[in-house]
């Protein structure tokens, strides 16, 4: 839904995108998908060094989590990207609005960091920066359709498997542990018949 959002913003192949949570399920899906339908992506990675996995799903460049103390104070950052999708909220989606481009895009679909956001609205008004929420609940079944037809087709990336682990109800815990930890990556499919 954040992809199909930034390109009915306009912003089309080539276009430079920061994508945060990078080696999470969605950052990495998001990675993988932009980079297969030529955009450069730039990831940002996490708490631990996954690098190597998030270059490996398409990112032309990894950054590392920015400190909020070097950007505190600074209504605006050097304009970087053409748009952003965040996966993370809080210090991250701040960051990405105010390093986004003007008439930019950003698109914020969770809040695994925080739910609280600290800027200013000079990105909105200096820049003419554009956030769009990104409700997958509610998403009209237009929408959806769309969005799957895109997945089916241009969008389709054959490594997707790759960023999937299936485990077993039973043994779910360890991985909740690993997502708390901050050292989990992709997608997990929980097998609920065994």
């Amino acid at each position: 839904m954040s992809i199909l959002k930034l390109t009915d913003h306009g912003i089309r192949g080539g276009s430079e995108i920061l994508v945060t949570g990078g080696s999470g399920g969605v950052g990495s899906s998001a990675v993988s998908i932009l980079s297969h339908a030529g955009y450069r992506v730039t990831a940002v990675n996490g708490i631990y060094d996954e690098s190597s996995f998030i270059k490996s799903m398409g990112a032309a460049e990894v950054i590392d989590i920015p400190d909020p103390a070097e950007s505190a104070g600074k209504p605006l950052l050097k304009d970087r990207w053409d748009a952003a999708l965040d996966t993370l909220g809080g210090n991250l989606l701040s960051f990405a609005l105010r390093s986004v481009k003007s008439n930019g895009a950003v698109t914020c679909c969770g809040n695994a960091a925080s739910a609280d956001l600290s800027l200013t609205v000079y990105p909105f008004i200096l820049r003419g920066i554009t956030l769009y929420g990104i409700d997958s609940q509610n998403c009209p079944m237009q929408t959806r359709t769309r969005a799957w037809e895109m997945l089916a087709g241009i969008w389709k990336y054959p490594w997707i498997e790759s960023i999937s682990t299936e485990v077993r109800l039973q043994n779910v815990i360890p991985e909740i542990e690993k997502i708390k930890a901050g050292k989990h990556r992709g997608r997990i499919i929980v097998d609920m018949q065994n």
